[in-house]
């Protein structure tokens, strides 16, 4: 209850879906969209890349270990936030929300206001 609550109600609105990773290998051979994950090994910026031609999937690894290797070999692109100083990683949370708003920029109007 406490995490439907905490949602929003978003929970009802967004798919999700629960898969082995043997059934997600499995699916994501005929998925044609774009397959990104993060990644801090030969990984290039988020900011460089076009999310705009179509569908995208993005793989996010856990705090400790990241993303294994066997799903960062299924991401068509293999992305990293860059860090200013010592640190080389955000909370999980925090980097899944910038990775989502980069994805979705395009589809982000901008609004102009006009101030009187």
């Amino acid at each position: 209850l406490e995490t439907v609550r905490a949602t929003m109600g978003s929970i009802f609105a967004v798919p999700v879906a629960r898969a082995t990773e043997q059934a997600f290998l499995a699916w994501r051979r005929d998925f044609s969209g774009l397959v990104v994950g993060t990644h801090l090994k030969g990984a290039v910026d988020y900011r460089s890349v076009d999310f705009s031609r179509g569908p995208v999937l993005l793989l996010m690894g856990n705090e400790q270990q990241g993303l294994p290797d066997s799903l960062a070999e299924s991401c068509d692109r293999l992305l990293r936030i860059p860090q200013a100083g010592r640190a080389d990683s955000l909370n999980l949370a925090v980097a899944t929300g910038v990775m989502l708003f980069e994805i979705r920029r395009g589809a982000l109007k901008l609004d102009t206001i006009e101030t009187r």
